[in-house]
């Protein structure tokens, strides 16, 4: 029965395609993957709209080291990475950047001496556990130094921990870094906005294809050439939003410990930015195709018609 179906089946699927057009489903398909790559950036720029990119102040900084440090510390804080999330080290000018940095405060703490790692990674890790502080995780490494982070979130901060016991020539440093936690939601928005513009970049594809198809052939080269200059300005940014354990495939987030990770990395490298931007004309153009009359189709049959 199945081997009977499935000849009118194909027969079927193919007359569809026909009816479209095979361009319509490559174009579809080209625009759907561009679309959900900067679905998946505005996503999750948008579960970040709310944070402050800068590092959280001086009294918050010093009021959270006891929670985390086991002895004493410093009172100066140092900050570092102090860039918007959106175009770091573009100075507020389209020339896009190198990465994504997060604000982070800084605070030097104590150990006593010949600590060893796995002793501070403990400490650390009991008074973070002890003061509310949750997701609490910790990694030493003995060889080749003794180094020892831990991390935890409390309150929307991620704070991570850092010990080098030193060395002959360096001291042991206890290093409190703290750091905005990554916004609970995310995760859901970035995949609502990869999925939304996947849908959208299919439908704008098809929709376009098929109403082009009514204008005449200097038209129809018109529109490859918006579609092929727009696939080439848009794609270096897109490609560069694909997810990674760090962030974007082309900017890492440069952070201390686990996270956060954004995905619009492929909008702040250099120079695709005002690709990026330009466009978005370019779609403009053919949506605007979209809705004009035919034109060079109408002509054309005028002159067969006389």
């Amino acid at each position: 029965m199945a081997r009977q179906a499935a000849p009118p089946l194909r027969g079927g699927l193919g007359r569809w395609v026909a009816a479209f057009g095979r361009r319509a489903f490559v174009v579809a398909g080209l625009a759907a993957v561009l679309g959900a790559l900067s679905g998946l950036a505005l996503g999750s720029w948008l579960a970040w709209r709310d944070v402050d990119a800068l590092a959280p102040d001086r009294a918050t900084a010093i009021r959270l080291a006891p929670t985390v440090l086991p002895g004493a510390f410093d009172h100066e804080v140092d900050y570092y990475g102090r860039h918007t999330f959106w175009n770091p080290y573009s100075e507020h000018t389209l020339h896009g950047g190198t990465g994504v940095r997060a604000g982070r405060a800084h605070v030097t703490g104590t150990v006593p001496a010949q600590t060893r790692p796995q002793q501070v990674a403990d400490a650390v890790a009991g008074q973070m556990r002890a003061n509310g502080w949750q997701e609490v995780r910790g990694t030493v490494q003995t060889l080749p130094f003794g180094t020892v982070e831990v991390t935890g979130t409390r309150d929307g901060y991620l704070a991570a921990v850092q010990f080098d016991k030193g060395d002959e020539l360096n001291p042991a440093g206890l290093d409190f870094y703290l750091m905005w936690a990554e916004p609970p939601g995310h995760l859901r928005d970035t995949v609502l906005g990869g999925v939304a513009g996947a849908l959208a970049g299919a439908l704008l594809g098809f929709v376009s294809s098929r109403r082009w198809r009514r204008h005449g052939q200097g038209m129809q080269w018109a529109y490859v050439t918006l579609c092929s200059v727009t696939l080439v300005m848009l794609a270096p940014a897109c490609l560069g939003n694909i997810p990674t354990t760090t962030g974007s495939l082309l900017a890492n987030t440069h952070r201390e410990g686990p996270g956060p990770s954004v995905y619009w990395g492929g909008f702040v490298i250099y120079g695709a930015e005002p690709f990026a931007m330009l466009s978005v004309l370019l779609i403009l153009a053919i949506v605007i195709g979209c809705f004009l009359p035919p034109i060079g189709a109408v002509r054309r049959t005028s002159a067969i018609n006389f």
